[in-house]
């Protein structure tokens, strides 16, 4: 009986490993960020494409990549993020929310964007928007599969410190936003 037990319990294991095997987005831990050129709606950028990474340099930072998640989960973490730079001002830490939306669609993108942060107060957190097909998008490994709603990367001195995907803005993705935050801030 133990034995099958101990069987079923490797079984499901193995299952968990292969199911979050394929959905892995994003650069992993250690690999480098590079430079791309977005379309900024809100923010310190706004209405530019100025590369975030290069005018904020090796600053910890934190992207956000949306990929069809729900509005009010990556409100929840645009707020914490925009929350934390106030929370690390001191170590000028810097966010950005990047939605990746076709062309067609991005002035109605823009326009919902500007008006939300307006309304939500959002004061820090920088939000942008980048094409499906963007250069960016496979530069930074971004899965853009159906099952993967968004995935977070924070950075320091252009060095990934740590990836999570399908963050939601519960009390057990709070945690592990705020952990990843302190991580990705310490000195």
């Amino acid at each position: 009986m133990k034995l099958t037990t101990i069987a079923t319990v490797a079984a499901v294991a193995l299952v968990g490993s292969a199911f979050a095997a394929s959905l892995k987005s994003g650069l992993n831990s250690g690999e480098r960020v590079s430079p791309f050129h977005p379309r900024h709606v809100v923010g310190a950028l706004a209405d530019t494409t100025n590369c975030f990474p290069c005018t904020f340099q090796n600053r910890p930072q934190a992207q956000i990549w949306v990929n069809g998640d729900s509005m009010s989960n990556v409100l929840a973490l645009a707020k914490q993020l925009d929350k934390a730079q106030m929370t690390y001002k001191g170590n000028e830490f810097k966010s950005l929310v990047v939605f990746i939306v076709p062309e067609a669609q991005q002035n109605k993108w823009a326009k919902t964007l500007k008006e939300t942060a307006a309304k939500e107060n959002l004061k820090n957190v920088s939000m942008a928007l980048v094409t499906p097909d963007s250069s960016a998008v496979k530069q930074y490994k971004i899965n853009l599969s159906g099952e993967v709603k968004n995935t977070v990367v924070f950075y320091r001195n252009w060095e990934v410190v740590s990836n999570w995907v399908n963050v939601k803005a519960d009390a057990a993705g709070a945690k592990a936003v705020n952990g990843a935050l302190a991580q990705v801030n310490a000195k």
